[in-house]
């Protein structure tokens, strides 16, 4: 049986995918090839420029979808895996999840249960700072106390992005926060969640792994702008929840390179699909906000922000195509 039709039986078989780690498990291949990374910090401070809506709208063909679908890893010695889904196979994929859709299965997971206490506490003892304050016009906010929900799940990335943690181990971001889109990988993907300036509550955590999908990392195709980082140990022991995207207020939290270096800030607001597979706001972000999760107003991560432009933001929808995308790289890399 195809790699790509066994994966399709494992999202027939579970909306969670727990329990078919051995229907994943095949699905990477081992290219033999070794990764081509591009090493330094801190690379990721400018906003990726948004393609616009006449493009993230356009409808993908079956080689697009399937490229979509496809996905790469790379460990963080160099070894490169593939998994690759063809063509003829998607239709296949896509009515087996408006099968789940409609069962009303697989649509969000539960968050984890609180971290474990700060290695440090801020100020000998007090995690208490200064309350938030908007500055001029801006409309984002800081976060001063981030060792509270959600905010501790959320961290800064070494390469200067941001990542939300959906499980104790792996980190949802964009897929250009860990991959150029032309083939080369970064080798900065360390993670520090509650990060605020200097403060950093529960330390560093080294990467193990990256998986982007193949259409990001060969083609830039931002409808596939998304990417999983696996840690080499849980992080704090927390985890956010994340799922489909259903509508609402939204907020976007994270690391923005035009504010004071690792603080955090936020900002609410309405956001639309474009098309499939994109969300859009006029959420205030800014390079290093990169790989934000677009949280819903129950601490639900339903998207990715990855683009900017000067008339809206914009990022990776969590469709159900996604969600399970994630739940069988998760399975496929514990």
């Amino acid at each position: 049986m195809k790699a790509s039709r066994m994966m399709v039986l494992a999202v027939l078989c579970s909306g969670v995918v727990v329990g078919t780690a051995s229907a994943a498990e095949g699905t990477f291949q081992k290219t033999g090839e070794r990764a081509s990374f591009i090493h330094g910090d801190n690379l990721i401070t400018g906003a990726m420029p948004d393609p616009g809506p006449a493009i993230t709208a356009r409808r993908q063909t079956p080689q697009q979808k399937a490229e979509g679908l496809s996905a790469v890893m790379v460990t963080r010695d160099g070894d490169v895996y593939e998994s690759n889904m063809n063509p003829e196979d998607v239709a296949l994929l896509e009515e087996a999840i408006k099968a789940m859709e409609i069962l009303g299965r697989g649509a969000m997971t539960v968050p984890g249960a609180a971290p474990t206490a700060p290695m440090q506490l801020l100020g000998g003892g007090d995690i208490r700072i200064n309350p938030s304050s908007v500055i001029g016009a801006d409309g984002r906010i800081q976060v001063t106390n981030t060792v509270t929900s959600p905010y501790w799940h959320i961290g800064r990335i070494g390469i200067g992005c941001t990542g939300t943690l959906i499980t104790a181990k792996h980190v949802l971001t964009a897929g250009h926060c860990v991959s150029d889109g032309s083939g080369n990988w970064y080798s900065s993907l360390d993670f520090t969640p509650g990060q605020n300036g200097s403060y950093k509550p529960w330390g560093t955590t080294s990467w193990a792994r990256a998986v982007t999908t193949s259409a990001w990392h060969n083609n830039r195709n931002t409808n596939y702008d998304y990417a999983l980082i696996v840690l080499t140990e849980p992080a704090h022991g927390g985890h956010a929840a994340y799922g489909t995207y259903s509508g609402g207020t939204h907020t976007i939290t994270g690391y923005p390179a035009d504010k004071p270096f690792g603080t955090m800030w936020r900002m609410s607001g309405s956001v639309w699909t474009s098309g499939s597979y994109r969300l859009c706001y006029t959420i205030d972000t800014y390079g290093g906000n990169s790989g934000s999760g677009i949280y819903d107003s129950g601490n639900v991560v339903r998207g990715v922000h990855t683009t900017g432009s000067s008339t809206q933001n914009c990022g990776t929808r969590l469709t159900s195509t996604v969600f399970n995308t994630l739940q069988n790289w998760i399975s496929t890399y514990p």
